[in-house]
């Protein structure tokens, strides 16, 4: 049990074909809650689909950076997100893990997107 979160790309080109899955983590309650203030706007419901601009998508990398420069400004930028099973309430390795991964995941996403395509968020827990 945990928190496990995904997001996926609904292809332009193959609309009728199931969407491709494109990120996974697990129990980065962190980066779930900035899903969840900034795509959701405050209320993210359990294994419901949100859509997920270019933008937003590039502003969670420009809020990873700052984190990443500044690690005294985790808890402020990106602060850990309490929920059953959503893993740790420390700003430790795992989580500075956890961020250099959403900067290489946000990397490789912006690399294959295509016009057209989109992209959703959801969370199961």
């Amino acid at each position: 049990m945990g928190l496990d979160m995904y997001l996926t790309k609904r292809s332009a080109a193959a609309r009728d074909e199931q969407d491709e899955m494109v990120a996974y983590w697990r129990k980065a309650n962190h980066i779930h809650g900035w899903f969840e203030r900034n795509v959701a706007y405050g209320k993210l419901e359990n294994c419901e689909l949100y859509p997920v601009s270019f933008e937003q998508l590039m502003s969670l990398g420009i809020t990873c950076q700052l984190v990443k420069a500044n690690p005294e400004s985790a808890s402020a930028l990106l602060p850990r997100q309490e929920g059953f099973f959503f893993g740790s309430s420390e700003y430790d390795d795992d989580y500075f893990m956890d961020v250099d991964d959403t900067l290489e995941i946000i990397r490789k996403v912006c690399d294959a997107l295509q016009d057209g395509d989109e992209l959703f968020y959801h969370a199961w827990w």
